[in-house]
């Protein structure tokens, strides 16, 4: 044995990289907890009815900065050297929450008159076809607030470009729009089969999938609309 040659990095071992995604996801897990706290408490206290629909909207606003945070920092594991998650999320959680509020406060006073014409048209005479649109709208609503939670994720737009982007991405990029419905699909059946704490506890898993579904998108704002400027 050559006693000059250098040991080897124990961080390019195997257990050391799967431990390290293990902290990477317990610690955003618990930062998105932390961040979106007051929302879940909200939500705990609700009864599930629909007449509760404007509370829970309201209760869901804290979501949005920590889901974006969450998609953020999760997407640094990769080139990050050091494991410095908690620091890295809320700096995340900072840069973003003014970009994502624009978008986000939006899309849940929507969501909200729609899905109140949901609940309530057949009560309230409304004719079946408009409920139906209301339907439509309202996932393409959930889409358009996805595309845009993670575009603001990555970029710094005006709100405007912001929200014309994401909407525009929506046909244009359609396999990470079917990803993004997919796991909005699959976000509902836990809540609607399970209970809100189980959707709570695997949002690192649903924000791991919303980054790595959003590469193609953000490849191409970064080639488009970032590259050529510099």
């Amino acid at each position: 044995m050559n006693p000059s040659a250098p040991s080897p990095d124990p961080r390019q071992g195997a257990f050391w990289r799967a431990t390290t995604v293990i902290y990477w996801y317990l610690v955003v897990e618990g930062c998105f907890l932390l961040a979106s706290a007051p929302g879940f408490v909200g939500i705990l206290l609700l009864e599930r009815d629909a007449s509760n629909i404007p509370l829970y909207a309201l209760c869901l606003l804290p979501l949005g900065p920590a889901f974006s945070a969450a998609v953020s920092t999760l997407a640094a594991r990769t080139t990050a050297e050091e494991p410095n998650v908690w620091p890295r999320f809320w700096r995340a959680y900072a840069r973003n929450v003014g970009d994502v509020l624009w978008v986000w406060v939006p899309a849940l006073a929507i969501a909200t008159v729609l899905g109140t014409t949901v609940a309530f048209g057949a009560a309230a005479g409304v004719d079946l076809f408009f409920t139906g649109a209301a339907i439509v709208l309202l996932v393409v609503v959930a889409l358009w607030a996805s595309h845009a939670l993670t575009i603001a994720s990555f970029f710094r737009f005006r709100a405007r470009d912001l929200a014309r982007l994401a909407l525009y991405y929506l046909a244009a990029k359609p396999l990470v729009t079917l990803g993004s419905a997919s796991y909005l699909v699959l976000a509902t059946a836990v809540v609607a089969f399970g209970s809100d704490w189980m959707l709570a506890l695997a949002a690192v898993v649903f924000a791991a999938f919303a980054g790595a579904n959003a590469r193609p998108m953000v490849a191409d704002i970064t080639q488009r609309f970032i590259a050529d400027n510099g």
